[in-house]
């Protein structure tokens, strides 16, 4: 007798869904879709705050991530230095992770020392940037070890904490963006860009509430559970969680980026995902009932 249509799928063969998983991966990448996103309240919330920032305002961004953390926090580092830069506000980078220095010296030449978006850039409307300087609108601290020790250090004393040097030598004092600037309440806006410990949840323990510091953070998907209490406390004015959250930051600052092909394989993906959840239960509830019918 030949076997009922729901007997031949339960053979289907697997590999089929691993191919419709690939293309779901590879085609958005050759063939964006260019889905826009609706910007969170946690989103929304970070550019308002940065887009707040005046000419000459100074920031200080602290990345505390690794290799394995930048596919999903390196587009929002491009996207808010692209605001920053746009804007001509000045910029003070330091890290209290020891794999970070590397990383962050290449996003430097790449992001900062060139313009991200000079004028005439393809899909850009918005204020074009330019070329910083070293040492005049921006400073590259460098590594600090010592976890919450050292993070309670930049909060008192931050040219203390980097012996009164920046990363290439450079003496704080013969800077003049850095005049005024030796603890973190000195600085317009704090940006926290982590992927664990130490990192946003490490600043918002030790120095925000006691310096009453203006922070907004970005972190990995799996960390914007634990760090979403401090933005509902007031204590984060903004959050980026993940690749998801970035490409909604890359909307709003008018630049489609990284982040934005990534939500679209994450986008595809997940419809494929559901397809096989809805199909298999499908068969499965056929076949049950078929065979309630047939002990009848």
């Amino acid at each position: 007798m030949a076997k009922h249509w729901t007997e031949r799928l339960q053979s289907f063969d697997r590999r089929w869904i691993f191919l419709a998983m690939g293309l779901a991966i590879v085609l958005p990448l050759l063939f964006p879709i260019g889905c826009k996103p609706k910007p969170s309240p946690m989103v929304q919330a970070a550019y308002y705050t940065v887009d707040e920032l005046k000419e000459g305002d100074t920031v200080f961004i602290s990345l505390d991530l690794d290799p394995a953390s930048t596919p999903e926090l390196e587009p929002f580092l491009a996207s808010v230095l692209l605001q920053l830069k746009a804007k001509g506000v000045k910029i003070v980078f330091a890290t209290t992770w020891y794999a970070a220095p590397p990383l962050i010296e290449r996003w430097i030449k790449a992001m900062v020392d060139r313009p991200l978006a000079p004028p005439g850039t393809a899909g850009y409307s918005g204020p074009p940037d330019r070329e910083y300087r070293k040492n005049e609108d921006y400073v590259w601290l460098g590594f600090r070890e010592g976890k919450q020790a050292v993070i309670q250090g930049f909060g008192a004393d931050l040219w203390g904490t980097f012996d009164g040097r920046a990363a290439d030598g450079t003496r704080l004092d013969k800077i003049p963006m850095m005049t005024g600037k030796k603890q973190l309440k000195d600085f317009d806006l704090i940006i926290l860009i982590g992927a664990g410990f130490p990192g946003i949840k490490e600043y918002m323990q030790q120095v925000q509430s006691r310096y009453k510091l203006r922070c907004i953070g970005a972190t990995t998907a799996v960390q914007t559970t634990d760090l979403t209490p401090y933005y509902q406390a007031g204590q984060l004015l903004g959050l980026i969680g993940g690749l998801a959250a970035a490409s909604e930051y890359e909307a709003m600052v008018g630049k489609p980026g990284l982040a934005t092909q990534a939500a679209d394989v994450l986008n595809v993906g997940h419809g494929v995902v559901i397809l096989a959840v809805v199909f298999g239960n499908f068969i499965f509830f056929v076949q049950r009932s078929r065979r309630r019918r047939s002990a009848v």
